[in-house]
Protein backbone atom coordinates (compact mmCIF):
# COMPACT_ATOMS: atom_id res chain seq x y z
CA UNK A 1 0.00 0.00 0.00
CA UNK A 2 1.15 3.60 -0.63
CA UNK A 3 2.07 5.68 2.60
CA UNK A 4 -0.66 7.18 4.33
CA UNK A 5 2.50 9.68 5.93
CA UNK A 6 2.62 12.08 3.98
CA UNK A 7 3.36 16.59 4.34
CA UNK A 8 1.19 18.60 1.82
CA UNK A 9 3.00 20.54 -0.11
CA UNK A 10 2.34 24.50 -0.17
CA UNK A 11 -1.16 24.94 -1.41
CA UNK A 12 -2.00 21.36 -1.39
CA UNK A 13 -2.00 18.99 -4.26
CA UNK A 14 -3.17 21.35 -6.69
CA UNK A 15 -0.01 22.66 -6.71
CA UNK A 16 1.93 20.00 -7.43
CA UNK A 17 2.44 19.79 -10.89
CA UNK A 18 1.03 17.16 -13.78
CA UNK A 19 4.12 14.05 -14.04
CA UNK A 20 3.99 11.96 -16.51
CA UNK A 21 7.03 9.43 -16.23
CA UNK A 22 8.53 7.78 -19.30
CA UNK A 23 10.01 4.59 -19.32
CA UNK A 24 10.71 2.68 -22.63
CA UNK A 25 11.86 0.33 -23.80
CA UNK A 26 12.51 -2.36 -20.19
CA UNK A 27 13.44 -5.53 -20.78
CA UNK A 28 11.85 -6.81 -17.72
CA UNK A 29 9.42 -6.31 -15.59
CA UNK A 30 12.10 -5.19 -12.57
CA UNK A 31 13.66 -2.54 -10.98
CA UNK A 32 12.81 0.53 -13.28
CA UNK A 33 9.46 -1.20 -14.10
CA UNK A 34 8.44 -1.47 -10.51
CA UNK A 35 9.83 2.02 -9.59
CA UNK A 36 7.06 3.60 -11.81
CA UNK A 37 4.02 1.45 -10.58
CA UNK A 38 5.13 2.63 -7.09
CA UNK A 39 6.33 6.39 -7.54
CA UNK A 40 2.47 6.66 -9.26
CA UNK A 41 0.58 4.77 -6.80
CA UNK A 42 2.54 6.77 -4.40
CA UNK A 43 1.66 10.26 -5.87
CA UNK A 44 -1.44 9.59 -6.68
CA UNK A 45 -2.71 8.04 -3.35
CA UNK A 46 -1.87 11.94 -2.19
CA UNK A 47 -3.74 13.47 -4.45
CA UNK A 48 -1.17 14.48 -7.08
CA UNK A 49 -1.76 13.59 -11.08
CA UNK A 50 1.14 11.64 -11.73
CA UNK A 51 0.90 9.14 -14.67
CA UNK A 52 3.52 7.03 -16.50
CA UNK A 53 3.71 5.24 -19.98
CA UNK A 54 5.99 1.81 -20.16
CA UNK A 55 7.35 0.30 -23.07
CA UNK A 56 8.27 -2.92 -22.60
CA UNK A 57 9.87 -5.40 -24.73
CA UNK A 58 7.44 -8.68 -26.25
CA UNK A 59 9.86 -11.23 -24.02
CA UNK A 60 9.51 -8.82 -20.67
CA UNK A 61 8.91 -11.34 -18.27
CA UNK A 62 8.24 -10.63 -14.26
CA UNK A 63 5.22 -9.78 -12.21
CA UNK A 64 3.00 -8.02 -14.25
CA UNK A 65 1.62 -4.81 -11.85
CA UNK A 66 -1.63 -3.04 -12.66
CA UNK A 67 -1.99 0.55 -11.53
CA UNK A 68 -4.28 3.66 -11.68
CA UNK A 69 -1.97 6.51 -14.17
CA UNK A 70 0.01 3.56 -15.81
CA UNK A 71 0.03 2.39 -18.92
CA UNK A 72 1.92 -0.48 -21.26
CA UNK A 73 2.46 -0.72 -24.52
CA UNK A 74 5.03 -2.71 -26.14
CA UNK A 75 7.90 -1.49 -27.92
CA UNK A 76 9.13 -4.03 -30.75
CA UNK A 77 12.37 -2.09 -32.96
CA UNK A 78 16.12 -2.51 -32.42
CA UNK A 79 19.03 -0.49 -32.71
CA UNK A 80 18.53 3.07 -33.54
CA UNK A 81 14.75 2.39 -34.71
CA UNK A 82 13.94 2.24 -30.70
CA UNK A 83 14.51 5.90 -30.66
CA UNK A 84 12.21 6.55 -33.40
CA UNK A 85 9.55 4.22 -31.89
CA UNK A 86 9.77 5.85 -28.39
CA UNK A 87 9.94 9.05 -30.11
CA UNK A 88 6.61 8.50 -31.69
CA UNK A 89 5.33 6.56 -28.50
CA UNK A 90 5.69 10.26 -26.70
CA UNK A 91 4.60 12.34 -29.11
CA UNK A 92 1.07 10.76 -29.30
CA UNK A 93 0.89 9.74 -25.58
CA UNK A 94 -1.98 11.75 -24.39
CA UNK A 95 -0.58 11.41 -20.63
CA UNK A 96 2.30 13.24 -22.21
CA UNK A 97 0.07 16.19 -23.47
CA UNK A 98 -1.45 16.21 -20.27
CA UNK A 99 1.47 16.81 -18.00
CA UNK A 100 3.46 19.92 -16.98
CA UNK A 101 6.79 18.22 -16.96
CA UNK A 102 8.36 14.78 -18.10
CA UNK A 103 10.59 12.26 -16.17
CA UNK A 104 12.48 10.10 -18.38
CA UNK A 105 13.50 7.23 -16.73
CA UNK A 106 16.14 4.84 -19.15
CA UNK A 107 18.45 5.69 -21.96
CA UNK A 108 16.98 5.64 -24.85
CA UNK A 109 13.76 7.82 -23.25
CA UNK A 110 16.12 10.26 -22.74
CA UNK A 111 17.71 10.05 -26.55
CA UNK A 112 14.00 10.16 -27.75
CA UNK A 113 13.22 13.21 -25.81
CA UNK A 114 16.27 14.83 -26.81
CA UNK A 115 15.23 14.69 -30.41
CA UNK A 116 11.84 15.75 -29.54
CA UNK A 117 12.79 19.07 -27.91
CA UNK A 118 12.18 21.26 -30.61
CA UNK A 119 8.77 20.15 -31.19
CA UNK A 120 7.60 21.38 -27.53
CA UNK A 121 8.09 23.95 -24.87
CA UNK A 122 7.30 21.21 -21.91
CA UNK A 123 9.97 20.79 -19.31
CA UNK A 124 11.95 17.56 -19.46
CA UNK A 125 13.76 16.22 -16.80
CA UNK A 126 16.37 13.24 -16.90
CA UNK A 127 15.96 10.94 -13.73
CA UNK A 128 18.96 8.56 -14.72
CA UNK A 129 18.30 5.61 -12.43
CA UNK A 130 20.99 2.99 -14.07
CA UNK A 131 23.93 3.77 -15.47
CA UNK A 132 23.59 5.11 -19.20
CA UNK A 133 26.87 3.89 -20.86
CA UNK A 134 28.41 0.44 -20.98
CA UNK A 135 31.30 -0.43 -18.17
CA UNK A 136 34.73 -0.80 -20.08
CA UNK A 137 34.43 -4.53 -21.17
CA UNK A 138 30.81 -4.98 -21.90
CA UNK A 139 30.68 -2.95 -25.30
CA UNK A 140 33.81 -2.63 -27.77
CA UNK A 141 35.41 0.89 -27.57
CA UNK A 142 33.83 2.62 -30.60
CA UNK A 143 30.78 1.26 -29.51
CA UNK A 144 30.67 2.69 -26.03
CA UNK A 145 32.30 5.58 -27.40
CA UNK A 146 29.04 6.28 -29.39
CA UNK A 147 26.46 5.27 -26.86
CA UNK A 148 28.52 8.06 -24.34
CA UNK A 149 27.94 10.35 -27.11
CA UNK A 150 24.74 10.31 -27.76
CA UNK A 151 23.17 10.11 -24.07
CA UNK A 152 25.68 12.59 -22.76
CA UNK A 153 24.36 14.93 -25.78
CA UNK A 154 20.70 13.83 -24.18
CA UNK A 155 21.34 14.70 -20.70
CA UNK A 156 22.78 18.02 -21.73
CA UNK A 157 19.43 18.92 -23.65
CA UNK A 158 17.08 18.34 -20.46
CA UNK A 159 15.96 21.15 -18.81
CA UNK A 160 17.71 19.15 -15.67
CA UNK A 161 19.30 16.03 -15.34
CA UNK A 162 18.64 13.64 -12.18
CA UNK A 163 20.68 10.65 -10.19
CA UNK A 164 19.60 8.28 -7.51
CA UNK A 165 22.63 7.85 -5.67
CA UNK A 166 26.27 9.55 -5.22
CA UNK A 167 27.77 6.56 -6.91
CA UNK A 168 25.45 7.46 -10.07
CA UNK A 169 26.05 10.79 -9.88
CA UNK A 170 29.75 10.51 -9.88
CA UNK A 171 29.55 8.68 -13.11
CA UNK A 172 26.52 10.85 -14.92
CA UNK A 173 29.12 14.17 -13.93
CA UNK A 174 31.62 13.26 -16.69
CA UNK A 175 28.86 14.84 -19.31
CA UNK A 176 26.44 17.11 -16.77
CA UNK A 177 26.79 17.47 -13.33
CA UNK A 178 23.54 15.83 -11.75
CA UNK A 179 20.96 16.67 -8.89
CA UNK A 180 20.60 13.91 -6.45
CA UNK A 181 17.14 12.88 -6.08
CA UNK A 182 17.20 9.36 -4.19
CA UNK A 183 15.18 6.53 -5.71
CA UNK A 184 12.89 4.75 -3.33
CA UNK A 185 11.03 1.16 -2.97
CA UNK A 186 7.77 0.47 -1.43
CA UNK A 187 9.23 -1.36 1.61
CA UNK A 188 8.00 -4.17 2.48
CA UNK A 189 7.66 -5.77 6.30
CA UNK A 190 10.43 -6.95 8.57
CA UNK A 191 10.60 -10.18 8.80
CA UNK A 192 13.99 -11.42 9.95
CA UNK A 193 16.51 -10.00 12.52
CA UNK A 194 18.90 -12.22 11.47
CA UNK A 195 18.01 -15.88 12.84
CA UNK A 196 18.72 -18.17 10.08
CA UNK A 197 22.35 -18.29 8.45
CA UNK A 198 21.16 -19.70 5.01
CA UNK A 199 20.41 -20.25 1.91
CA UNK A 200 22.33 -17.37 0.35
CA UNK A 201 19.89 -15.23 -1.82
CA UNK A 202 20.58 -13.57 -5.39
CA UNK A 203 18.04 -11.79 -7.43
CA UNK A 204 19.17 -9.52 -10.45
CA UNK A 205 19.13 -9.98 -13.99
CA UNK A 206 21.36 -12.93 -14.96
CA UNK A 207 23.55 -10.97 -17.21
CA UNK A 208 27.37 -10.41 -16.98
CA UNK A 209 27.49 -6.91 -15.24
CA UNK A 210 25.51 -8.87 -12.58
CA UNK A 211 28.18 -11.35 -11.86
CA UNK A 212 25.55 -14.45 -11.35
CA UNK A 213 27.98 -17.37 -11.46
CA UNK A 214 30.53 -15.23 -8.81
CA UNK A 215 27.82 -16.15 -6.55
CA UNK A 216 27.10 -19.74 -7.74
CA UNK A 217 31.30 -20.20 -6.88
CA UNK A 218 31.03 -18.53 -3.99
CA UNK A 219 28.42 -20.22 -2.56
CA UNK A 220 29.76 -23.53 -3.71
CA UNK A 221 33.00 -23.03 -1.93
CA UNK A 222 31.60 -21.94 1.27
CA UNK A 223 29.20 -25.39 1.20
CA UNK A 224 26.19 -23.40 1.81
CA UNK A 225 22.64 -23.86 0.35
CA UNK A 226 21.84 -20.94 -1.98
CA UNK A 227 18.91 -19.40 -4.69
CA UNK A 228 19.39 -17.16 -7.84
CA UNK A 229 16.39 -15.20 -8.49
CA UNK A 230 16.01 -13.73 -12.08
CA UNK A 231 15.97 -14.32 -15.90
CA UNK A 232 18.56 -13.18 -18.28
CA UNK A 233 21.19 -14.33 -21.48
CA UNK A 234 23.01 -16.35 -18.73
CA UNK A 235 20.51 -18.47 -17.81
CA UNK A 236 20.70 -21.52 -19.38
CA UNK A 237 24.43 -21.90 -19.00
CA UNK A 238 23.68 -21.41 -15.23
CA UNK A 239 21.30 -23.96 -15.30
CA UNK A 240 23.51 -26.25 -16.61
CA UNK A 241 26.33 -26.21 -14.45
CA UNK A 242 24.51 -25.45 -11.26
CA UNK A 243 26.64 -27.91 -7.99
CA UNK A 244 24.20 -29.32 -5.53
CA UNK A 245 22.82 -27.19 -2.67
CA UNK A 246 22.19 -24.46 -5.69
CA UNK A 247 19.00 -23.29 -7.30
CA UNK A 248 17.25 -21.50 -9.62
CA UNK A 249 13.47 -20.86 -8.87
CA UNK A 250 13.27 -17.50 -11.00
CA UNK A 251 11.61 -14.05 -10.33
CA UNK A 252 8.38 -14.98 -7.32
CA UNK A 253 6.16 -12.97 -6.00
CA UNK A 254 8.33 -9.70 -4.79
CA UNK A 255 6.59 -10.26 -1.67
CA UNK A 256 7.52 -13.69 -1.09
CA UNK A 257 11.23 -12.92 -2.87
CA UNK A 258 12.71 -13.10 0.45
CA UNK A 259 10.84 -15.96 2.76
CA UNK A 260 13.00 -18.22 4.74
CA UNK A 261 15.98 -16.55 3.30
CA UNK A 262 19.41 -16.10 5.48
CA UNK A 263 21.69 -13.32 3.48
CA UNK A 264 21.56 -11.53 0.50
CA UNK A 265 24.36 -11.50 -1.42
CA UNK A 266 25.01 -9.04 -4.49
CA UNK A 267 27.70 -9.31 -6.88
CA UNK A 268 27.68 -7.11 -9.24
CA UNK A 269 30.13 -5.34 -10.79
CA UNK A 270 28.20 -2.35 -11.95
CA UNK A 271 24.59 -1.27 -9.90
CA UNK A 272 23.47 1.61 -10.28
CA UNK A 273 21.20 1.43 -6.84
CA UNK A 274 20.16 -2.01 -5.99
CA UNK A 275 16.73 -2.22 -5.29
CA UNK A 276 16.56 -6.23 -4.67
CA UNK A 277 19.50 -5.49 -1.99
CA UNK A 278 17.39 -2.33 -0.45
CA UNK A 279 14.39 -4.57 -0.39
CA UNK A 280 16.18 -7.27 1.31
CA UNK A 281 17.70 -4.79 4.40
CA UNK A 282 14.45 -3.20 4.25
CA UNK A 283 13.44 -7.19 5.35
CA UNK A 284 15.82 -7.24 7.74
CA UNK A 285 17.87 -9.51 6.21
CA UNK A 286 21.89 -8.87 6.77
CA UNK A 287 23.98 -8.07 3.01
CA UNK A 288 26.91 -8.53 1.48
CA UNK A 289 27.59 -6.27 -1.24
CA UNK A 290 30.22 -5.64 -3.94
CA UNK A 291 31.72 -2.13 -3.77
CA UNK A 292 30.06 -1.03 -6.88
CA UNK A 293 26.44 -0.91 -5.77
CA UNK A 294 24.90 2.63 -5.36
CA UNK A 295 22.84 1.66 -2.32
CA UNK A 296 25.79 0.30 -0.20
CA UNK A 297 26.58 3.72 1.53
CA UNK A 298 23.27 4.39 2.01
CA UNK A 299 22.18 1.11 3.91
CA UNK A 300 25.77 0.61 5.19
CA UNK A 301 26.90 4.01 7.34
CA UNK A 302 29.11 1.78 10.05
CA UNK A 303 32.77 1.87 8.45
CA UNK A 304 33.17 -1.10 10.60
CA UNK A 305 30.74 -3.00 9.35
CA UNK A 306 31.21 -1.54 5.64
CA UNK A 307 34.67 -3.40 5.46
CA UNK A 308 33.31 -6.66 6.22
CA UNK A 309 30.15 -6.90 4.06
CA UNK A 310 30.93 -3.95 1.21
CA UNK A 311 34.12 -5.61 -0.59
CA UNK A 312 35.40 -5.50 -4.36
CA UNK A 313 34.56 -7.92 -6.73
CA UNK A 314 37.42 -9.19 -7.40
CA UNK A 315 38.72 -10.38 -3.85
CA UNK A 316 36.85 -13.71 -3.55
CA UNK A 317 38.80 -15.12 -0.51
CA UNK A 318 36.96 -11.54 1.23
CA UNK A 319 33.76 -12.67 -0.27
CA UNK A 320 34.05 -16.14 1.47
CA UNK A 321 35.82 -15.32 5.17
CA UNK A 322 32.52 -12.48 4.87
CA UNK A 323 30.48 -15.42 4.11
CA UNK A 324 32.01 -17.78 6.69
CA UNK A 325 31.64 -15.04 9.50
CA UNK A 326 28.01 -14.12 8.47
CA UNK A 327 26.59 -17.85 8.73
CA UNK A 328 28.64 -19.00 11.21
CA UNK A 329 27.87 -15.78 13.66
CA UNK A 330 24.44 -14.66 15.02
CA UNK A 331 25.30 -12.01 16.82
CA UNK A 332 27.17 -10.49 13.80
CA UNK A 333 24.08 -11.36 11.08
CA UNK A 334 22.07 -9.41 14.63
CA UNK A 335 24.08 -6.35 14.17
CA UNK A 336 23.58 -6.76 10.41
CA UNK A 337 19.99 -7.06 10.46
CA UNK A 338 19.81 -4.14 12.59
CA UNK A 339 22.13 -1.78 10.98
CA UNK A 340 20.75 -2.05 7.26
CA UNK A 341 17.10 -2.71 8.02
CA UNK A 342 17.34 0.52 10.33
CA UNK A 343 18.56 2.64 7.38
CA UNK A 344 16.72 1.24 4.43
CA UNK A 345 13.99 2.34 6.38
CA UNK A 346 15.12 5.96 5.12
CA UNK A 347 14.76 4.85 1.09
CA UNK A 348 10.79 4.75 0.76
CA UNK A 349 8.90 5.73 -2.35
CA UNK A 350 7.45 8.11 0.38
CA UNK A 351 10.81 9.38 0.13
CA UNK A 352 11.32 9.68 -3.13
CA UNK A 353 7.90 11.55 -3.97
CA UNK A 354 8.50 14.35 -1.83
CA UNK A 355 12.06 14.55 -3.43
CA UNK A 356 11.02 15.01 -6.68
CA UNK A 357 8.24 17.54 -5.43
CA UNK A 358 11.03 19.60 -3.61
CA UNK A 359 13.10 19.52 -6.93
CA UNK A 360 10.50 20.63 -8.90
CA UNK A 361 9.51 22.88 -6.91
CA UNK A 362 12.62 24.93 -6.63
CA UNK A 363 13.02 24.35 -10.21
CA UNK A 364 9.57 26.50 -10.78
CA UNK A 365 7.74 23.95 -12.43
CA UNK A 366 4.27 24.04 -11.22
CA UNK A 367 1.02 23.10 -12.26
CA UNK A 368 -0.36 24.97 -15.38
CA UNK A 369 -4.13 26.47 -15.21
CA UNK A 370 -6.13 24.19 -17.65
Amino acid sequence: MPSTAMTPPPGGPRAVPRVCLVAAPLMARSGVYRSAHDLVAEARARGFDWRAVVGLRPTARGTVASTPGVREVTVRAHGRAVVDEVGRLVSSAPEVRAADVVVTLVTQSDVALAQLRGRSARPWVAWVRGLPWPAPGEQSVVRRAALRLVEGRALRTADDVWATTTVLAGEVARVRRPHLVPAGIRLPPRRSRGEAATPLVWAARFDVDKRPGAFVELAARAGVPARLHGHGPLEAGLRASLPDGVTMPGWVDPAALWDDAGLFVGTASREAFGRSAVEAAASGLPILLGDSYGAAPLLVTDPDLRRRIVLPVDEPERWLAAVHDLTGDPALRRTVSDHVAANASLLSVAASVDAVVDRLSRLGIGATPR
